[in-house]
């Protein structure tokens, strides 16, 4: 048998095998020698270099099979910063030779329809096999799993395969067998034999766009075919751009420059292909079109990764949990609808190795590598948030089911790679912002995530310090009494952080829900506070605890696994039931826990199906902790208060990091008064057993609470932060009026449209709910109530008042044309009408309305009398002032 390199070489100079026309081989015969072969790397493929070109041999059982096309940034300039991550692209693809052209066709779309196999009365009963033809449970659109694909044999038909599955003993369950196999594959090359109306009818339909091209050098009898790929990764793929990249950093692209673009390496490696692809565009920065086009080079990292023959059993989605969704459209679905919306949940491939065991080692361990850019201080802090998950696994039925590894040398790997997208790794992004994230690559057949990449950026381990200090600086921690902080808290928040990047890649969402799912008493209390943590869930954004106060004795005061997450991992990574019908129903039994304890409630805003559910549950909270929103946030404030007294000290002098300081502290002020404005038009839907089927609404004795907390100690305690020696410290100038905007936005936040018009409709569904009426009254009367003075605090809440009642008049005028403009542009943009309807409102169509129209000329003698009455000419001119702006407004009213 000829070696690999033989074998590709006699596929560019056999002229009975060359894929080009007679006249093309004649001029080859004629043409120099080409180059020698130098191989370098194979896999499932094989990659060679040939002169100043890269070629690929693609044997006959990768045609016709599913990959994922992954691409991410490698490399950027300096300065630029990836505001959105590091993946460009990433999508569910297949080869396919056409002629002299292998192409690479697009299935992101035909994976999300697939065949299903209605159960009729002939059918057979659950853990008896499928009937003939069809399995009895799975998803299809495609061939039978282990059939053939194109350029393949078609020895042993499509039953093949399936026989060979039933006789291995099906497909694995979380660690057991399974009777029942995923028949059909989505993702299989269209020629292949359908058995099936349905598969006919999908396969029929099939419109994937052809994203790349590989002229064809060369092909044996057995069907390998040699490509050569120099063209296609030294330009500007369109499925896998780096323009949206470089206009993401300010610039506009005009065109990549051939002659310094390249590919830079190839790694092969398994069932994956890497390659690095050195682009050079040319774009233009807005600010100096007179420059012209200038050049910026970025490098990106293509990962083409072959798909397991038989996809993981896929596990269905629960609406009571939290797990990222694969969503597809089944026709001919098991219940018997004819098209029908299903969901399943991405997760780990993860089986026992002992599955008699209740807890065992998992066959292959989730292995995190370190990546080799990260600074040796911090790799404990980030081992330890991985392993943070090992007691979650354990009451799912795995011990060592998460490991952590340091990234292999050069001289110990040479083909490993970062962005390779059958690694898991943790990656240090030394750019210009605060942030971390856990992105993940899925096989969307399945759900199953194939790797992570979590991306950690140095300046959130400062910006965290800074958000630290802000909540406890003042006394709650000692040892947070300067800036930065000692590594081990920065070094404990950081693990926290990546725990929760880590907890994306299992597969978790948010669940914003769990930050208020503990009292105000129990935050408090050290006996329960150091067990449990701030939240119910490390995926909560409720990431301290700022309840706690100095005296409490509360040391355990950022995130940590709990409850939810533990329930969680066990739903989407347990063994439940010996078979399909039967893992089924102990799913669903399993899932009804989650409506019977506060603790494991889920909610969250991620995507337009949950904002439309959630957008107004006040226990929905990002940045907050505790089920007491108002005492809540009052203990959080003065936590805030007292550190703002110690930032001088707290910074010895370093006046950007008193600034920077200031304006996390600042934000975290703002972030706390905006969450008790969630009270107001607040509607909880039901999550627990018994509940509903209609939200609950915030009484409304509790939303008056909430609108006068806010207009008086909430605007109140934003004086501090215009005090002289402190904002001066920030800004000379302008420092006091962004203070006053923020006092204002307060009264513009409370009547914007949205609340007013859902106000309008609790009250229509229960007559003592809280009204669009009694929100003005009670806005009214804090902010004009008192007219004997004007400190600066109420001048701002009264300006506020007036811009917010212009908004509004000036809606009404209009009788809410930009609205209805609004909401055209909502649903053009797929988000459900009656979302759309919601978000955009004026409020101009409310009763609010006309009674502010009558009430405006009241309001304006009693400010003509306030400005005669004031002592103080300032008092004088503004109520003048306010006076004038009311007649203004009344004279909009009056149309």
């Amino acid at each position: 048998m000829p070696t690999l390199r033989r074998f590709a070489a006699a596929l560019l100079v056999a002229p009975l095998v060359l894929a080009a026309s007679p006249a093309v081989a004649q001029r080859a015969a004629d043409a120099p020698q080409a180059p020698a072969l130098e191989r370098i790397g194979a896999g499932r493929l094989a990659a060679f270099r040939q002169g100043s070109n890269t070629l690929l041999l693609v044997p006959p059982d990768a045609i016709g099979k599913p990959f994922v096309w992954y691409t991410e940034v490698v490399g950027v300039p300096a300065g630029m910063v990836a505001d959105g991550g590091l993946e460009v692209a990433s999508t569910l693809a297949r080869f396919e030779r056409h002629g002299d052209v292998l192409h690479v066709r697009d299935l992101g779309v035909q994976v999300r329809r697939r065949g299903g196999t209605v159960r009729t009365p002939s059918a057979p009963a659950a853990g008896a096999g499928p009937g003939p033809g069809a399995s009895a449970d799975a998803p299809a659109g495609g061939p039978a799993a282990g059939g053939p694909a194109a350029g393949g044999s078609a020895t042993g038909g499509p039953a093949t395969g399936l026989a060979a599955a039933r006789a291995a003993g099906g497909t694995r369950v979380a660690g057991r067998a399974s009777p029942a196999v995923d028949e059909s594959i989505p993702g299989a090359a269209p020629r292949d034999a359908k058995r099936r109306p349905i598969d006919v009818a999908l396969g029929a339909l099939e419109t994937g766009a052809l994203i790349a091209a590989f002229p064809i050098l060369g092909a044996d009898p057995q069907g390998a075919v040699m490509v050569d790929a120099t063209r296609v990764f030294s330009g500007d793929i369109g499925a896998a751009s780096g323009r949206g990249f470089v206009v993401a950093s300010g610039l506009v692209p005009a065109a990549l420059d051939p002659a310094s673009s390249y590919i830079e390496r190839v790694r092969v490696r398994g069932n994956g292909l890497t390659i690095r692809s050195h682009l050079t565009y040319l774009a233009v920065s807005p600010e100096r079109q007179a420059l012209g086009p200038q050049p910026v080079s970025i490098v990106l990292g293509h990962s083409l990764v072959f798909l397991p023959e038989t996809p993981m059993a896929s596990r269905p989605a629960d609406p009571r949990i939290g797990y990222f969704p694969v969503r597809y459209v089944e026709f001919e679905s098991e219940r018997g609808a004819a098209q029908e919306a299903k969901t399943i949940i991405t997760r780990f491939r993860l089986e026992k190795a002992d599955p008699k065991a209740a807890v065992s080692d998992p066959v292959t361990p989730i292995t995190f590598y370190i990546g080799p850019g990260v600074p040796e201080r911090w790799r404990p802090y980030l081992a330890a948030g991985v392993l943070q998950w090992l007691p979650a696994f354990e009451a799912a039925g795995f011990s060592n089911a998460i490991r952590v590894r340091n990234a292999p040398t050069p001289q110990e790997d040479p083909d490993w790679s970062p962005e390779d997208p059958t690694i898991n790794v943790i990656r240090w992004v030394p750019e210009e912002r605060a942030n971390a994230m856990g992105p993940h690559v899925v096989d969307p057949r399945s759900g199953e995530v194939l790797s992570a990449h979590i991306l950690v950026w140095p300046n959130v381990i400062d910006w965290f310090g800074q958000y630290y200090w802000a909540l406890f600086g003042g006394g709650v921690d000692p040892r947070a009494a300067k800036l930065p902080l000692p590594e081990s808290i920065s070094g404990g928040i950081l693990q926290y952080a990546v725990a929760h990047e880590v907890g994306h890649t299992l597969g978790l969402m948010h669940n914003q829900l769990a930050s208020t799912a503990h009292t105000v008493a129990q935050l408090r209390d050290p006996r329960f506070a150091n067990r449990a943590g701030p939240n119910s869930s490390i995926m909560a954004y409720g990431r301290f605890n700022y309840v706690a106060q100095p005296g409490d004795g509360v040391t355990q005061l950022w995130g940590t696994i709990g409850p939810y997450d533990v329930a969680a991992i066990r739903y989407g990574y347990g063994v439940f039931g010996t078979d399909r019908d039967g893992e089924r129903r102990e799913l669903a039994r399993f899932a009804d826990t989650f409506s019977t304890d506060r603790r494991l409630y889920w909610g969250s805003e991620e995507g337009l199906e949950l904002l439309g559910r959630f957008a107004r549950d006040p226990r929905v909270q990002t940045e907050n902790v505790g089920a007491e929103r108002v005492a809540a946030t009052r203990l959080g404030l003065a936590n805030l208060k007292r550190s703002l007294d110690r930032l001088d000290a707290a910074t010895s002098g370093d006046a950007a990091l008193y600034r920077s300081t200031y304006g996390v502290m600042l934000g975290r002020q703002v972030g706390l008064l905006k969450s008790v404005k969630r009270l107001v038009g607040g509607a909880m839907p039901p999550l627990g057993r018994g509940e509903g089927p209609t939200a609950l609404l915030v009484p409304a004795a509790e939303q008056r609470d909430a609108v006068r907390f806010l207009l008086g100690e909430g605007a109140a305690s934003l004086e501090p932060y215009a005090a002289p020696a402190v904002v001066e410290r920030v800004a000379v100038y302008g420092g006091y009026r962004a203070i006053d905007r923020i006092q204002a936005g307060l009264v513009g936040d409370l009547l914007e449209g949205p609340t007013l018009a859902l106000l309008e409709s609790q009250k229509r569904r229960d007559p003592a709910a809280y009204s669009s009426l009694d929100l003005g009254r009670d806005v009214a009367d804090a902010v004009w109530g008192d007219l004997a003075a004007a400190p600066s605090t109420r001048r701002a809440l009264q300006r506020g008042w007036i811009d917010a009642s212009r908004r509004l008049l000036g809606a009404w005028a209009t009788d809410g044309e930009q609205e209805a403009q609004e909401a055209k542009a909502a649903e053009a943009a797929s988000v459900p009408s009656t979302v759309a309807r919601v978000l955009v409102a004026s409020g101009e169509d409310t009763v609010y309305v006309p009674w502010l129209r009558a009430t405006l000329p009241a309001l304006k003698e009693r400010l003509d009398a306030a400005a005669r009455a004031a002592a103080d000419e300032g008092d004088r001119l503004h109520f003048a002032e306010m006076a004038v702006q009311v007649a203004r407004l009344m004279r909009l009213a009056a149309g």
